[in-house]
C-alpha cells in the first residue's frame, strides 16, 4: 500500500514544479512581449518621422508647383489630400513617379505658353 503522505508530498512536488515551469514561460513570454512592444514603439516612431518628412516634402514641392502656375486661373491649385488607404511599402515607388509626371507638366505648360517662359 502507498504512503499517503509520500504520494502527498510527491504531488505537492509536482505541482510545485509545474508552478515553476509556468512561472519561468510566463516571465520569457513577458519579456519577449516588452520587446516586441519596444520594436514596434520603435517602428512606429520611424514612420511617423519618416511620414512627416515626406509631407514637408510633398507640401514644398506643391508650393513650387503652384507658385509657378498661379497665373492659370482655371488649374485648380488646391493640395491634394493624402490618401489614408495607400500602401507605405509603395512610397518610393510613388515618389518616383511623381517627379518625372511633374516634369512632364512643367514641360507641357512651358509648350502650351509659349513664348512666356514660367520659372
Amino acid at each position: 500500500m502507498n504512503d499517503p503522505v509520500a504520494e502527498y508530498k510527491r504531488l505537492l512536488d509536482t505541482a510545485h514544479q509545474a508552478a515553476d515551469t509556468h512561472r519561468k514561460h510566463e516571465q520569457r513570454r513577458a519579456l519577449e512581449l516588452t520587446e516586441h512592444i519596444r520594436d514596434a514603439s520603435k517602428a512606429i516612431t520611424t514612420a511617423s518621422a519618416r511620414e512627416a518628412d515626406v509631407t514637408r516634402e510633398i507640401t514644398g514641392w506643391w508650393s513650387n508647383v503652384t507658385r509657378n502656375l498661379t497665373s492659370l486661373v482655371w488649374l485648380d491649385l488646391t493640395p491634394p489630400a493624402p490618401d489614408p488607404g495607400a500602401d507605405p511599402r509603395r512610397l518610393n515607388a510613388h515618389l518616383a513617379e511623381v517627379e518625372p509626371a511633374t516634369s512632364a507638366f512643367r514641360v507641357a505648360l512651358r509648350r502650351a505658353l509659349w513664348p512666356r517662359k514660367l520659372p
